[in-house]
């Protein structure tokens, strides 16, 4: 074999070998997106599912709290006159109001204000006894979070390990 044809025979193994590294690399890749591709296609559906969770939350306190108007309209009156007294309250009082009520005023806000209180404390009452409160939304908010933070890591660490394994 002269020197011609070994050349020849190890340009031709280096293409081949090449060639083979190529197709490996490339079949590596082509796996690495389709896996990262599946795993955002997972986090999507499951955010689009805990969206859709959240809207039927928010869809049956609205019902409930629509039922609790229908089943009481006294007591949404009273809560809108509460509502309304506490707005007075809270916003503050002109020269012309100081001059026409004086200390007529201070009773009525004080009043108002125990009224505000009183609805308050109703209110409160009756949306906890729904299961409508702050620690529901929290919990409801925490449980989002870590679904979404868990879907996010795995798809991370699925994509590092494709990326490791070629």
């Amino acid at each position: 074999m002269t020197i011609k044809e070994t050349a020849g025979n190890f340009g031709t193994a280096a293409k081949d070998k090449l060639a083979t590294a190529k197709s490996t690399a490339s079949d590596t890749l082509s796996s690495a997106r389709d896996r990262a591709s599946d795993l955002a296609g997972s986090a999507r559906d499951r955010a689009s599912d805990l969206a859709s969770s959240a809207r039927d939350t928010a869809s049956t306190a609205r019902q409930k709290t629509a039922d609790g108007v229908d089943a009481n309209p006294v007591a949404a009156l009273i809560g809108g006159l509460a509502l309304g007294a506490l707005a007075a309250a809270v916003l503050p009082r002109t020269r012309k109001e100081d001059e026409m009520l004086g200390g007529i005023g201070e009773k009525i806000n004080d009043s108002a204000r125990t009224a505000a209180q009183a609805a308050k404390e109703a209110g409160r009452g009756k949306l906890d006894e729904l299961g409508i409160n702050k620690d529901a939304a929290m919990d409801k908010a925490k449980e989002f979070a870590a679904s979404a933070s868990s879907v996010v890591k795995e798809s991370a660490s699925a994509a590092a390990s494709s990326v490791k394994t070629s």
